[in-house]
């Protein structure tokens, strides 16, 4: 009956210490020179076109101003990007995206205006 106490009390911590576990805040690693890493790129122009295409606000991409990856079910990007908003004005956003390289698959997590 000690073992059988013992074992239910183990698993009551178990799951109720799980969710705080896994919701953790995700740790962000910087992308040394975005400039000069063609993938980071890439990756900067497809978010554009996926929000143009999500939003038809036509924003066209400037450059990539910084990055961070975090490792979550692929590679999480956290990417500061310059674009031209519609009236022309080069303007910051920064896009989270997600890379499932086995998968072969992006998701624009969200797109907005950087603070």
């Amino acid at each position: 009956m000690r073992t059988g106490s013992l074992l239910l009390i183990i698993f009551a911590i178990v799951v109720v210490a799980y969710p705080f576990a896994t919701s953790a805040e995700e740790e962000w690693y910087p992308i040394g020179d975005p400039d000069n890493e063609p993938r980071v790129q890439e990756l900067d122009g497809w978010a554009v076109a996926e929000h143009v295409k999500q939003a038809h606000d036509g924003l066209k991409f400037i450059k990539v101003v910084s990055g961070a990856e975090a490792n979550a079910a692929g590679v999480k990007y956290r990417l500061d990007i310059k674009a031209l908003n519609n009236n022309g004005q080069p303007s910051a956003y920064r896009a989270i995206l997600l890379e499932e390289v086995r998968d072969n698959k992006r998701t624009l997590i969200s797109f907005g205006p950087a603070n």
